[in-house]
């Protein structure tokens, strides 16, 4: 499904929108990986983790593991989580050095409370605001 100017949460589901041309296209733009990586430390900074101690860490949308591999970098452990098949076998690709699982976000995290040290979604926060006002709305 190709983006046609309209924010990507309008043009459908993301399990559908982020196919394989979508997800190739995250790790040849240079300026995709700039701006990932980017939000990526401005989130671990954020977190105010102990400097130099390895910390676990959940990826909430993980997507092509750009974030993941900054957290790889500072010397974190990670685990992400994404929807779309596409952006998790483009991240295989990679050889990113995190575990993958396929999951949305929406329906909650596969983990007990205390699992992690802390957690990013350094990805597209509109769409964690929009799927989290989704699933809110739907508790009501």
């Amino acid at each position: 499904m190709a983006y046609r100017g309209r924010r990507p949460e309008h043009g459908g589901p993301p399990e559908l929108f982020y196919d394989e041309t979508e997800a190739r296209k995250y790790v040849r733009n240079s300026r995709m990986i700039d701006i990932q990586t980017r939000m990526a430390g401005r989130a671990l900074e954020l977190l105010y983790l102990p400097e130099n101690k390895p910390c676990y860490l959940l990826d909430i949308g993980c997507g092509t593991g750009l974030s993941g591999g900054y957290l790889s970098d500072e010397g974190h452990y990670w685990v992400g989580l994404d929807i779309s098949p596409a952006m998790l076998d483009e991240a295989v690709d990679r050889e990113i050095e995190g575990d993958l699982l396929l999951g949305d976000m929406g329906q909650g995290i596969p983990f007990k409370p205390g699992t992690f040290d802390g957690c990013i979604r350094s990805g597209d926060p509109e769409l964690s605001c929009s799927c989290t006002l989704r699933t809110q709305s739907s508790w009501s």
